[in-house]
């Protein structure tokens, strides 16, 4: 049944008394948080593995990490439940350059500058920052109700996994896959640190194009004009180029331009990479302050000038704009070029701006020594581990880009300069020159012996450490049982946006240093947005707390709307009303459980052949759960969480509340020596127990509540059905519990048409096309799901309410005045025309969906499916009405 986990306390199951009217979520919560313990092992079971997504130390929960835990933990529970020996390790990164800013910060506020603490002492304050904060994210993880296996939680900088990644990193420098270069590199001037190209993301802006001229050197009222979006890096200009097909100035390759803001001479040259098509296809060369200069630079051998400080604050080569920032330096060149003569014009460039994926500050292309490593030979298992299907994605549309990626990957920058994280291992000897890379702390030069040796001072970039994550979890480089028995992991549940920075180098990782994958499935989930669509962020003032909304509505019910809403490759729109609704689910269910408390006697046996089953109800909903097993399981051995999900929402809403707890009342209220009456009493409790196994996984706490005071899982009550343990049902489909279930839907639309209340009991005739039916079978069902008796005077005029194989002839002529409906039905449809009318019309207005806000937009629009449906079925009902009094003329 339930996770051994939360039901550790036997005494639970012994509790009597009154069930409570309302389920106590944050009181059921607390109970149970406060009794988790380590998970029971299965040794001789299937193993299945996850490895969590390690969210940084700095971390709060939020959207994206509720989801995606979500969805692991659906998955970890249903193989628990499944029998399987799940293994789902928590662990916290130590987020190098996030971490820093916070400790940098912190002692900002006491007075402190953290370079004067010296490197030691600043880490040492890091620590004690991480201890100050106790476990801060795994206990919300754990308010989530996340099972994982929390006696194997680690993290990133501990020991052991600290020894793993000196360890990869002295491979790598040995295999000749990691080597140290001067190369241009991304720049952060506000974390000061070289990032890697994927922690670049780009932003859209507009910005300038300026135009600047450039004249020729002795001729006379000749020039160039150049275009740029950067005129602060003219002063580092060392040539200007053109592309060697370019006609326009073929006349000026080999003749040199003087540089505006300066005195120095540069040459044109000609080359490929020069795009014709862009400004006047003259373009500025900058070795030292683009990526593309830089390689244009090398091959044309121009050399370098660096202008830009590592702060972003222009050096003593600036000339002019020396000691200026970098928007501030933009600002003086053209007030001196303008001055000059030399700005010819300025207009708006919408383009794409590189920025720091942790500060959002612009990079700067920067030429610097760094360790790289080599990304082609490890990326070429990695393509080839998805391409035959050993790693498999979904939804499988990722696999394109995660190609795209792959095939055009460059080396990647893995040092940092910073002082919070895994210190790189390599030692300088100031005598000999020699650089060495040990797995152990070296007293002395290994080559001369000299003990002046310096290590470097940068740390490895966070995501080195974190591609290590499935294997060193489990204790790599040691051959440990853990390692053996759950590695590959089984799964990787985790968001599309980390893609690059995560997946493909742990897939890389773990094939290079282990020759296997790392996992075999990974789910990749899309965003949680607002119910607008629009992204969750501050500027926007829509970011929801999931901790808030679990403290309102309860985790099981958020949980169930984030898994409802979770479909794989689609955003998902999060409003407060759906979690509403999934409350109300919860209720819905509770109360349902609060019925059979009533009726189930806590001796009643489980079903022991649910084959032999005579009861018409009984029947249908034991078919109907093998066939919603059979799916829910088949959607959770695809990862289709959503699938399963609505598979449980409406078995438990739709076919077990709101028609098999009112059918099977007429059979509870037999005599009490009625077989059937046993049976129905023993279905009640079968099929409750194998709907709290379904629904666990999503709901684990009211699901554990009422687990509890049933006592399921006591013996002296007989065997509970195991988790998708019913087979087919023999012999024919149970059809006639279908038959009534139309026969009262289609009363139950003509009392919404008619607005007769529900409790309103309607005399009505049954007739039957099917020979030698018994409509006696059928009437203790009608009366009691539909409110209809049987008339006195079958013949008497009336509605007919339509099924398969019959229809019902309603007596309604004392309770609706058709004459009166028939009007009434004229102004409904009238008034909802008139309203449809107007919204479609709004929304057929250019101007209107260009200017009004998306969320309008998106109301108007359901508001039309909702007018269309309600204008259907008022005409639908005023064709029923005129029928009626047609016949009665």
């Amino acid at each position: 049944m339930m996770d051994d986990f939360l039901t550790d306390d036997p005494s639970v199951t012994e509790e009597s008394g009154d069930f409570p009217v309302r389920f106590d979520s944050g009181r059921v919560e607390r109970e149970i948080l406060s009794k988790q313990a380590s998970l029971p092992s299965r040794p001789h079971a299937r193993p299945f593995s996850m490895v969590i997504p390690p969210p940084n130390i700095t971390g709060r929960l939020h959207m994206g990490h509720a989801l995606n835990l979500t969805i692991q933990d659906v998955m970890a529970r249903y193989h628990r439940m499944a029998g399987d020996d799940v293994l789902w390790i928590p662990g916290v990164d130590h987020a190098g350059i996030a971490a820093q800013n916070v400790v940098e910060k912190k002692l900002r506020a006491e007075g402190v500058d953290f370079k004067s603490l010296g490197r030691d002492e600043f880490v040492a304050r890091v620590w004690e920052w991480k201890d100050s904060i106790g476990s801060g994210i795994g206990d919300q993880i754990r308010r989530l109700g996340a099972s994982l296996s929390w006696d194997h939680e680690r993290f990133t900088m501990d020991p052991g996994f600290s020894r793993a990644v000196r360890e990869v990193f002295v491979r790598l420098y040995e295999d000749g896959a990691l080597y140290r270069a001067e190369r241009m590199i991304h720049w952060c001037p506000r974390c000061l640190t070289a990032l890697s190209d994927v922690e670049v993301t780009h932003q859209d802006r507009v910005g300038e194009l300026v135009y600047v001229t450039y004249h020729l050197e002795e001729e006379g009222e000749k020039s160039l004009v150049v275009a740029t979006t950067r005129p602060e890096t003219i002063v580092a200009d060392l040539a200007l180029a053109v592309h060697p097909d370019d006609e326009r100035y073929r006349e000026y390759v080999g003749k040199r331009v003087r540089v505006p803001l300066s005195d120095r001479m540069i040459p044109v040259l000609a080359d490929p990479a020069v795009d014709p098509q862009f400004g006047t296809g003259v373009l500025k060369i900058t070795p030292s302050h683009s990526m593309v200069d830089f390689e244009i630079g090398s091959r044309h051998h121009l050399g370098t000038l660096s202008v830009i400080e590592a702060d972003g604050t222009m050096n003593a080569q600036a000339g002019p704009l020396s000691g200026l920032s970098r928007e501030k330096a933009r600002a003086r060149a053209l007030e001196i070029l303008e001055s000059d003569e030399l700005l010819v014009r300025r207009e708006n460039y919408p383009h794409a701006v590189g920025v720091c994926y942790r500060c959002q500050t612009e990079v700067e292309p920067r030429l610097s020594l760094q360790w790289f490593v080599r990304m082609a030979p490890l990326a070429a298992r990695a393509r080839e581990a998805v391409s035959s299907g050993q790693i498999r994605f979904f939804p499988a549309s990722w696999v394109k880009t995660y190609y795209e990626w792959i095939d055009n990957i460059r080396d990647w920058c893995v040092s940092r300069q910073i002082w919070w994280g895994h210190r790189i291992p390599a030692w300088s000897c100031s005598d000999c020159g020699h650089l060495a890379v040990l797995r152990d702390d070296p007293s002395v030069c290994p080559a001369c012996q000299s003990p002046n040796i310096t290590r470097d001072p940068d740390v490895l970039d966070t995501w080195f450490s974190s591609a290590l994550w499935p294997f060193a979890t489990l204790g790599w480089p040691e051959e440990t049982p853990d390692l053996a028995r759950f590695y590959p992991t089984s799964l990787l549940v985790t968001g599309f946006d980390i893609l690059f920075f995560w997946v493909a180098r742990m897939i890389m990782m773990g094939l290079y240093l282990t020759d296997r994958i790392p996992f075999r499935d990974v789910y990749i989930h899309a965003l949680v947005r607002d119910e607008f669509g629009q992204k969750m962020t501050k500027s926007r003032g829509n970011v929801v707390d999931p901790l808030e909304l679990m403290d309102r509505f309860g985790t099981d019910a958020f949980r169930l709307s984030l898994a409802l809403l979770a479909s794989p490759g689609r955003d998902i729109r999060l409003s407060v009303e759906r979690v509403e609704a999934a409350r109300n689910f919860v209720s819905k269910l509770w109360n349902a459980f609060r019925f059979i408390s009533r009726v189930v006697p806590r001796e009643t046996p489980f079903l022991s052949r649910p084959g032999e089953v005579r009861g018409m109800a009984n029947r249908w909903i034991l078919s109907e759960l093998v066939r919603t097993e059979r799916e829910y399981r088949d959607a959770m051995e695809s990862y289709r969480v959503d699938e399963a999900a609505l598979l449980v929402y409406r078995f438990t809403w739709s076919l077990f509340c709101d028609w098999y707890l009112e059918a099977a009342k007429v059979d509870v209220d037999r005599d009490s020596a009625d077989p059937l009456r046993h049976e129905t009493l023993s279905t009640l409790r079968t099929v409750g127990a194998a709907l709290l196994d379904l629904a666990h996984p999503f709901l684990p706490f009211v699901t554990e509540e009422l687990s509890r005071i049933f006592v399921f899982s006591n013996a002296s009550a007989g065997s509970a059905p195991a988790l998708l343990g019913l087979s087919e049902l023999p012999g024919p489909p149970p059809e006639d519990f279908e038959r009534i279930r139309s026969m009262v839907g289609s009363v139950r639309q003509t009392r919404t048409v008619m607005k007769i209340p529900p409790t309103q009991e309607i005399p009505a005739a049954l007739f039957l096309t099917l020979p030698g039916e018994d409509p006696a079978l059928f009437w203790p069902f009608l009366r009691r799901l539909a409110r209809i008796v049987p008339s006195s005077s079958p013949h008497s005029r009336g509605l007919r309410a339509p099924f398969r194989d019959g229809h019902l002839l309603l007596e309604l002529g004392d309770l609706v005045d058709f004459s009166q409906e028939a009007s009434r039905l004229d102004r409904e449809v009238a008034r909802v025309e008139a309203r449809l009318d107007e919204v479609s019309g709004r929304l057929s207005r250019e101007d209107f969906l260009r200017k009004a806000p998306p969320e309008v937009v998106e109301k108007d629009r359901a508001q039309v499916v909702l007018l269309a449906e309600e204008r259907e079925g008022l005409l639908a009902a005023r064709e029923q009405v005129r029928e009626f009094l047609g016949e009665g003329k």
